[in-house]
């Protein structure tokens, strides 16, 4: 982390002082010092981000209190306060990323395809999703007019703002979810340790809150039996506040910190790890299956690896390994990035530990050119 100069313009403002900038590999945050809770909120209410990954913290007694392109938050835990609002002119100034209407950054819905499947992809979305693109920074364009315009200003961040499909605030036309569309690059851990004994997970572009939403560095020897038998598992990325939101805490935010612990030790690159994970850890319900897809596919995890992966998927219901085999074989919208040769050695895999009164089943599901 490293510390920069004073922002321009970063004068007092109800008590509230600029100290420092910080910066990370992975963010920017412009810390003040506040004399009080509601100092800091009132100050955070009028100082709009509108940018991703930066974040303006406010250091007081009562606790620190950030604002980031979403909301006011605890920073302590992440969680959120009340929406950040966003001042919007009259008329629009028209961008590729950024919403016209407040010129706040649009998020893009990530959507990772192959490339033989550009242009031959829909993306539908409930209410409730369309909803939730206030929460993830969000937004739409114009089919129409190609505006871009957050969800926060086509009114989703309004009560009953969800009963009919949104439209252009300026023409009124029908309006497409924002995405990120193209073929899915994922990139290897390094295969052995530094020389500190460590090892750093890279970020993986179909990534979230729960695995992948940034680099990670972890030991190479990891004792997972004993690291699962702690009383209370340890957040991920406790420095990010838009992570820290979505995790919480309490008992839901540890049923969703053993699902990301799952995760990472299903990717880590030594293979003693993976394996004590799915030992004493195994993948057992939908936030861990795409993970155990991507052992199953790796190209680089050893045999043995993968035909314990295998025998633990077959210990599991029709319906999670019907969930499993849909992320390997790529159906639905969104593709898993695997190549074909990798596909088919996962396969041969599961048919091998496949139990004999299941095999008729599994052939069947192979069979299917698409899941409902």
């Amino acid at each position: 982390m490293s510390f920069l100069g004073r922002n321009e313009g970063g004068g007092p403002a109800g008590g509230v002082q600029f100290k420092q900038t910080e910066t990370t590999a992975t963010a920017t945050y412009h810390v003040y010092g506040g004399p009080s809770r509601q100092a800091a909120l009132e100050f955070l209410r009028g100082a709009h981000v509108k940018d991703e990954l930066v974040y303006n913290i406010v250091e007081t007694p009562e606790g620190n209190f950030g604002r980031d392109l979403i909301y006011l938050f605890h920073e302590a835990d992440g969680k959120p306060i009340e929406l950040g609002e966003r001042p919007q002119s009259q008329s629009p100034t028209p961008s590729s990323t950024r919403c016209a209407w407040c010129g706040f950054f649009v998020v893009p819905y990530k959507v990772s395809i192959n490339d033989e499947n550009v242009g031959s992809v829909g993306l539908y979305l409930t209410y409730d999703e369309l909803a939730g693109l206030v929460q993830m920074g969000g937004g739409f364009h114009c089919r129409a007019c190609s505006l871009l315009q957050c969800a926060v200003c086509i009114g989703l961040a309004r009560a009953g703002g969800v009963a009919r499909e949104p439209l252009c605030r300026a023409c009124g036309g029908q309006l497409s979810v924002q995405t990120e569309v193209g073929p899915v690059r994922r990139a290897a851990a390094p295969s052995e340790p530094d020389g500190e004994q460590m090892v750093t997970l890279p970020a993986d572009p179909m990534g979230d809150e729960l695995w992948g939403m940034a680099p990670l560095r972890l030991p190479w020897n990891i004792d997972v039996a004993r690291f699962f038998g702690q009383s209370a598992l340890p957040y991920l990325w406790p420095q990010d506040s838009r992570y820290m939101a979505y995790i919480g805490s309490g008992e839901r935010a540890q049923t969703l910190l053993r699902a990301s612990w799952i995760n990472v030790f299903l990717h880590h690159p030594n293979p003693e790890v993976t394996l004590g994970c799915l030992c004493s850890a195994p993948p057992d319900g939908m936030l861990t299956l795409g993970s155990l897809a991507d052992l199953l596919a790796s190209p680089t995890a050893e045999p043995r690896v993968k035909e314990e992966a295998s025998r633990g998927l077959w210990r599991l219901s029709d319906g999670l390994v019907s969930y499993a085999l849909n992320v390997l074989l790529s159906r639905g919208v969104i593709t898993s990035g695997y190549d074909t040769n990798s596909v088919h050695q996962a396969l041969g895999h599961l048919r091998t530990a496949c139990p004999r009164e299941r095999r008729v089943w599994f052939d069947e599901q192979l069979a299917r050119p698409e899941d409902d």
